[in-house]
């Protein structure tokens, strides 16, 4: 067991809610739990709430307030878009081989039902390119283009300006961005990209989990996931949680301000820091584009200094066992004894796709001991140094 002061660095699976955003869903559970779209006192006051913060997080997302629909997280967000345009069955669409599974299974499984889907392929940094979506879009009709703004198992951005306009200038086919990762963390303005339909979720910027939200363009109309009483106009069903959107739009304000800073918070210099720290390492090989990546995220490949992969999920349990709370890739593949297909995608050969590693930081670890927290990031290097040493390589052959 960890002796030294526990580590979170897995800011890509979850983030800590903030003070303030733990505080504002309480006060919210206490007084606000009126249904929003009843017309007495109580009934008014939740809504406005819901309302209030739907202003929030728009203001993050530079768009008007009607474009926010909320939902239960981004997997919700991510069927509503795609099902929404495509419909239940059939259509065509393209997205790229490096989407999050509530994106890349839900299109596969289409597929079943007779959706034509076209996949791009990312280069060697896990990125894509404009050209590559105009190549396929000499094929035939397309109704649906989702692209990932931000890969959260390597960290690299995609080029959504020059895909949305490619997307316009094709009679405005529709675009979605699974923008999960990026929201909060870096500016995100679907209109000035050209994105339709966006993706995000509160608990990956602070925020309460069981809240997400599409941002949705209204020049699309959509078919919703299900009937019922016309909540979030029409769109989605259901009562409306309200402390949960008060703790949403918290969080959205809180990563406004952070983000209309002029100089880097701290968390980020570490990860600068971190980043040279872990690459002097012998085995230890950078994955993701070296510059366009998520803000405070470092993914890499681990092997032994003579270059034989080790298994990702052994050195996450490893470093677990020193204090250290990091991952081996995308949490809802956690466990899965699969090489990622986010690196195969990337050109990366099966025994070492299975030696991914991922880290991710953020504003929470300035929040306690800074001093603490910064020992403990100047000791990570050293540990993993061993473990790379320590650890038995993988033998792909035995596994297959």
């Amino acid at each position: 067991m960890a002796t030294e002061p526990r580590l979170y660095l897995d800011g890509c699976a979850t983030t800590p809610p903030s003070g303030a955003v733990r505080a504002a869903v309480a006060a919210a559970q206490e007084t606000l739990w009126g249904n929003p779209s009843s017309r007495h006192q109580e009934g008014r006051q939740a809504c406005l709430a819901l309302e209030r913060s739907r202003e929030h997080v728009a203001q993050l997302l530079d768009v008007p307030p009607d474009w926010v629909v909320f939902t239960s997280g981004g997997t919700e967000a991510n069927q509503l878009a795609i099902h929404g345009v495509l419909g239940a069955a059939g259509g065509s669409a393209i997205c790229s081989a490096v989407e999050h599974p509530a994106v890349g299974n839900l299109l596969h499984n289409r597929q079943q039902a007779a959706t034509r889907l076209e996949l791009l392929r990312p280069d060697g940094h896990g990125r894509l390119s404009s050209r590559s979506l105009l190549e396929r879009l000499h094929d035939g009709p397309v109704e649906l283009v989702s692209v990932i703004a931000a890969q959260s198992e390597v960290g690299s951005l995609q080029p959504l300006a020059a895909m949305g306009a490619v997307c316009a200038s094709h009679g405005g086919i529709p675009f979605h961005s699974d923008g999960v990762q990026l929201c909060g963390k870096a500016p995100l303005h679907p209109r000035k990209l050209g994105v339709d339909l966006l993706t995000v979720s509160a608990h990956k910027f602070g925020g309460p989990k069981g809240i997400g939200a599409l941002i949705r363009n209204p020049r699309l109309t959509l078919k919703p996931l299900g009937l019922g009483g016309g909540q979030e106009s029409g769109l989605r069903a259901g009562t409306p949680a309200a402390p949960l959107a008060v703790g949403f739009g918290v969080a959205a304000q809180e990563a406004k301000r952070m983000l209309e800073q002029r100089s880097d918070p701290l968390w980020q210099r570490w990860t600068r820091q971190l980043r040279e720290q872990l690459w002097s390492v012998p085995g230890i090989e950078p994955t993701g584009h070296p510059e366009e990546r998520l803000p405070g995220h470092v993914s890499c490949l681990v092997s032994t200094p003579g270059g034989e992969p080790l298994e990702g999920s052994h050195v996450v349990r490893s470093l677990d066992r020193h204090g250290y709370a990091v991952s081996s890739g995308s949490a809802c593949r956690s466990g899965s004894a699969q090489p990622s297909a986010v690196l195969l995608a990337m050109g990366i050969n099966p025994a070492h796709a299975r030696s991914g590693l991922r880290l991710c930081l953020g504003p929470w670890l300035c929040e306690g001991d800074v001093a603490a927290v910064e020992d403990r990031l100047r000791a990570l290097p050293q540990v993993v140094r061993q473990l790379c040493c320590r650890l038995t390589p993988l033998r792909w052959g035995l596994h297959t």
